[in-house]
């Protein structure tokens, strides 16, 4: 049909590709929303937890792509697929909070290949209604397993974040105990992120999700981005990570309805680089598998 936008490929993406503008008005009736999917039971503040900022400016990769005329896979009708999340990095710079305006856009930032499978960066760009830039993340997407290519073959391999292993790291004996549910992984993938109503989610798309990567329905990776950031706020403060923070994060295994979670973290000895505080914070399942690993760099004080 004359019009219809035809599916994303790897060769329509160049970097530099860029979604509208999105906005949205912080009220507290939305923070509440994004700490009760969460499980979030820090006190009641106007500051939002730091993992809002991926509902307060999502990654709109659609958009991108819909700016030269195409759908994403997940928009396909005939063949749909779904391209997860592999992994993030955000750096934040102020809180986001009651009555902020947020202002954000997605930009098609690189692709590269490791292990037979591609990969592509999206950049989101965060700011208030003056301007002022309260975060921005990249966010990385399996977009294409070599075994879905002719002539290669599937590895498991993704960006990696800075390993701090090695070093003389104390522990902190404090662990948050996550338990994922159909209901929670709902909760999350509910939230408004403003995507298309055609979107094939393989977070409450059930039928879509047994014919995708994991064969079941898996929590949204940055709602695990999330999970990391309240253990730093229970072992350091809330909001800490606002203010200069930074949070890497990569997803290992996927996390799915039943699992029981632990959430514990290891810090890094201070050094002479101006680096700041650095943890090393681990998702780990009931079955000993860590599912999901974040570094967080902490400011000077």
């Amino acid at each position: 049909m004359p019009g219809t936008p035809r599916r994303f490929e790897w060769e329509d993406a160049l970097p530099g590709l860029r979604s509208g503008e999105f906005e949205i008005q912080v009220d507290e009736a939305s923070i509440r929303a994004y700490k009760v999917a969460t499980g979030d039971g820090s006190p009641a503040s106007e500051i939002a937890p730091p993992g809002y900022v991926f509902p307060a400016a999502p990654q709109r990769r659609y958009a991108t792509m819909a700016s030269i005329g195409c759908r994403a896979p997940e928009q396909d009708p005939g063949e749909p697929r779904s391209t997860p999340y592999v992994g993030s990095d955000v750096r934040f710079h102020r809180p986001i909070k009651v009555g902020d305006t947020v202002r954000s856009v997605t930009v098609l930032d690189r692709t590269f290949e490791r292990g037979g499978n591609r990969f592509m960066v999206f950049r989101v760009d965060a700011s208030d209604a003056h301007g002022t830039p309260i975060a921005e993340y990249d966010y990385t997407v399996l977009w294409e397993r070599g075994s879905q290519r002719a002539g290669n073959a599937p590895k498991r391999t993704a960006p990696s974040t800075p390993d701090i292993r090695g070093d003389s790291r104390i522990g902190t004996g404090t662990v948050l105990v996550k338990a994922e549910t159909v209901q929670t992984i709902a909760a999350y993938g509910s939230l408004p992120v403003g995507r298309p109503d055609d979107w094939l989610s393989t977070h409450t798309n059930e039928d879509f999700a047994r014919t995708a990567i994991f064969g079941a329905t898996v929590n949204a990776g940055v709602a695990t981005v999330g999970y990391t950031a309240q253990w730093l706020d229970i072992v350091e403060r809330h909001g800490v990570l606002w203010n200069g923070g930074r949070l890497e994060s990569r997803a290992l295994a996927p996390v799915k309805a039943g699992d029981d979670l632990q959430i514990y973290g290891e810090l890094r000895p201070a050094q002479d680089d101006g680096a700041g505080r650095v943890y090393e914070i681990l998702v780990v399942n009931q079955s000993g598998v860590t599912a999901f690993r974040s570094v967080a760099t902490l400011p000077i004080a």
